[in-house]
């Protein structure tokens, strides 16, 4: 006699019939998975960074609307893949560049543009210092520049700054 954990019972057949009834082509490729799919991955997309999965909204909203109208699995496929890569290519580029538009520099690039006064005098080559705000940096420059100079940074390499004569 066989132990009640090898016998299948009514509620065991019941869990895989209706697993195997929600894997049929006719459950996965309708209108409603779509839809429900296009909301996990929008949900996804705001708790993630980076647009790339709400790349695949498009493949998912477009297969949603060929699958209400109707027509069958390969168009609704090749509709996911079209609406994803027009995501992927198109739409993600365009929200990826909004997200880091307008944003303030901070950290050593927001010293681009910023006056500095030379504290120790700076050769054409060599390295001298400069004070930026409270802060002293090596400082390079194309033209020779003496301490007390007023001086504005063009650009920041690594430790060391690029000066250029403000007056």
């Amino acid at each position: 006699m066989l132990s009640p954990f090898f016998t299948q019972n009514e509620e065991s057949l019941g869990f895989l019939s209706q697993l195997a009834e929600f894997m049929a082509p006719e459950t996965l490729l309708s209108w409603e998975f779509w839809a429900i799919l296009s909301i996990v991955l929008l949900v996804a997309e705001v708790i993630t960074a980076g647009f790339l999965v709400g790349a695949f909204v498009p493949g998912t909203a477009l297969a949603t609307l060929l699958a209400a109208f109707g027509l069958g699995m390969e168009a609704q496929l090749w509709g996911f893949v079209g609406g994803t890569l027009v995501g992927l290519f198109f739409l993600r580029p365009i929200w990826v560049k909004k997200a880091q538009a307008g944003g303030e520099p901070s950290n050593v690039d927001a010293l681009v543009g910023q006056k500095a006064t030379v504290t120790e005098a700076i050769t054409v080559g060599g390295i001298g210092r400069v004070r930026i705000r409270s802060e002293e940096w090596r400082a390079h420059s194309e033209t020779p520049l003496d301490a007390g100079a007023l001086v504005r940074v063009t650009c920041v390499e690594g430790n060391s700054v690029t000066v250029e004569s403000a007056q």
